[in-house]
């Protein structure tokens, strides 16, 4: 296993796990991450970000269905799910993760939903 398929994994399991510090930890120092509509999110605000949006998670589970590296790229083919406790509803999305990577860490992470509907 090369390093950025390292970093994958490590980012998957720091999203199941709802720990935003250790995904924060995997950007480079002028990451970002672009989100469906179109929001970046900048490294000095990753970790703060994504902990608010893990708050109200009960939990995470992705299931990877293909994972593609190159040099200084790769796509993660996923489902997400999630249960947001504050609103009651379970969110499941299909999406398709393009990222970027510069020195070992993550420059870019683009998230991208896959126009399928799922039924959770």
């Amino acid at each position: 296993m090369n390093q950025n398929q390292i970093i994958i994994q490590q980012a998957i399991k720091a999203c199941i796990d709802k720990n935003a510090v250790t995904f924060a930890s995997l950007f480079a120092e002028n990451g970002e991450i672009i989100l469906n509509n179109n929001r970046k999110i900048l490294k000095p605000e990753i970790a703060k970000v994504t902990a608010d949006y893990f708050a109200n998670l009960a939990y995470i589970n992705i299931e990877i269905k293909n994972i593609s590296v190159a040099e200084n790229k790769a796509l993660i083919d996923w489902t997400w799910q999630d249960y947001n406790t504050l609103t009651g509803k379970q969110n499941c999305q299909d999406n398709v993760i393009s990222i970027h990577f510069t020195s070992g860490l993550i420059s870019s992470w683009q998230e991208n939903k896959v126009l399928s509907q799922l039924l959770c």
